[in-house]
């Protein structure tokens, strides 16, 4: 049974009073406190001047505004009240008298509600000793949130008609039923009444006609709403569908990021370990290598100088033997320096950039410009090394890619950043390659793992690669 349907239930009855002896427990919904008044100065106002009893259990605000009403329309107010016919009581501390953890107690509510109705019974002086009550202790427990102590004061009071005769107009606001959830129990309310009052929206409607098009209005309002409900619960469905999706989403993203992150720390523990092994790799040849080819050179210069005693292939021999012990000689030696240049431990980061852009002009053939500071000091053994390499993987792809015929290499220290750029101008590349090789991750997680970035800006006509490495106080 829904709200419409109690209001059709209703459109077509005059609003009850205690006369109508089927109408014993009604409730009164109200949205006005002055509408809901000026309905109890009737009910209850009537029967003072029958002289017949009436109770209202009500908050302070409604007992003034209700004694202001009937004092000025019924003089026999004070009389009515001196005979014990008018009992006014304060809702908040009847209930108090008859809760019991938070449940109403049906002996304690007999005894002192049942007592009420039984002394203003005796007190009245009408022609049928008639009792009306008003209250709104239900309406009060309600708006407290205890929604089955409501149900059960409703089933006490019906209880206590049976024993005593009286006629009872419950009040409720309306706005108090203002949720979706309240709907079972604003039902099982009404059920508990032999009749149910709308509030002024509805009685004040002048004739049968108005009431049905109001009717007819709820029922679209609820026909509304119930399509507003349903494509709610769809949405709601979408929502938590994509909520789901994106979930997943994130869950793929952080895995993808984890496997970003085990990417980079594999990529500089590879690059870690080129270093040592390059550095390594030098210092063997170097040290071992090249001082036996260096020996070696020397028997042979030995050897050459008694030429005179060999037979003329043998000094041919000997002095071919020399001539290529040096050149293997000179080769290692600038595979060792290439490996790991000695000058970079030794001198610092600008003094192996010049060393090397002059190997790599002299070998490339390619018009190499380098400018560096003239004191540009020492760095970190570790910046030292990736600003290093970054600048050699650079050059190496201008030699591989570019097709340039020149390449400017440039490095500026500030007091908060060191900057390395690398510019040619050759054909190009993708500022973001679809798969970057080696060289560029390894040049970017350099950059990265120094706190620094690496960019790449490419066209049809040239690369420039910039890489910005900040310096802390232990930098400079």
């Amino acid at each position: 049974m829904s709200t419409t349907n109690i209001m059709q239930s209703t459109a077509s009855m005059p609003v009850p009073t205690h006369e109508d002896p089927t109408c014993l427990h009604d409730v009164q919904l109200y949205s006005d406190d002055a509408y809901l008044l000026d309905s109890l100065t009737t009910f209850v106002g009537r029967e003072i001047a029958k002289g017949n009893s009436a109770i209202v259990i009500a908050t302070k605000e409604h007992r003034d505004g209700l004694a202001v009403r009937l004092a000025r329309n019924y003089p026999d107010l004070c009389l009515a009240v001196e005979q014990g016919r008018y009992i006014a009581l304060d809702a908040a501390d009847t209930l108090s008298k008859f809760m019991v953890n938070g449940t109403p107690d049906p002996f304690l509510f007999s005894e002192v509600v049942g007592a009420t109705i039984s002394r203003a019974a005796a007190a009245a002086r009408g022609e049928h000793s008639r009792v009306a009550a008003y209250g709104e202790m239900v309406s009060l427990l309600w708006a407290e949130g205890e929604y089955e102590a409501v149900v059960r004061l409703e089933q006490l009071w019906n209880d206590l008609g049976k024993t005593h005769s009286f006629a009872l107009r419950c009040g409720y606001p309306l706005k108090g039923f203002d949720r979706k959830d309240h709907s079972d129990l604003f039902l099982k309310i009404c059920t508990e009444h032999s009749a149910v009052i709308p509030d002024e929206s509805f009685t004040k409607l002048a004739d049968e006609k108005e009431r049905l098009r109001a009717v007819a209005s709820l029922q679209q309002r609820e026909q509304a709403l119930a399509t507003e409900v349903g494509e709610f619960r769809t949405m709601s469905a979408h929502t938590v569908e994509i909520q789901n999706r994106n979930v997943e989403l994130i869950e793929e993203v952080k895995k993808r990021e984890t496997a970003e992150d085990e990417l980079r720390r594999f990529t500089r523990r590879l690059l870690a370990s080129r270093d040592t092994e390059q550095r390594r790799v030098a210092r063997e040849l170097h040290e071992n290598a090249a001082q036996l080819l260096a020996a070696l050179a020397m028997s042979l210069s030995v050897l050459h100088e008694e030429k005179d005693a060999l037979s003329p292939r043998g000094a041919d021999a000997v002095l071919c033997s020399t001539s290529l012990t040096q050149n293997v000689l000179q080769e290692v030696r600038k595979l060792s320096h290439v490996l790991h240049p000695p000058t970079l431990d030794e001198m610092g980061l600008a003094a192996a950039l010049r060393w090397y852009v002059e190997q790599f002009a002299e070998s490339s053939g390619i018009k190499t410009v380098l400018d560096v500071p003239k004191t540009a000091g020492r760095l970190p053994r570790n910046l030292e090394i990736a600003a290093f390499r970054i600048v050699e993987e650079s050059l190496k792809n201008v030699l591989r890619h570019s097709r340039s015929s020149s390449v400017a290499v440039r490095m500026t220290r500030s007091r908060g950043e060191l900057l390395l750029e690398v510019q040619d101008e050759g054909i190009g590349m993708p500022s973001q390659p679809d798969t970057p090789g080696l060289g560029i991750v390894g040049m970017r997680e350099r950059a990265t793992e120094l706190g620094g970035s690496l960019t790449i800006n490419s066209g049809g006509h040239g690369t420039l690669i910039y890489a910005r490495f900040p310096l802390t106080q232990t930098n400079r």
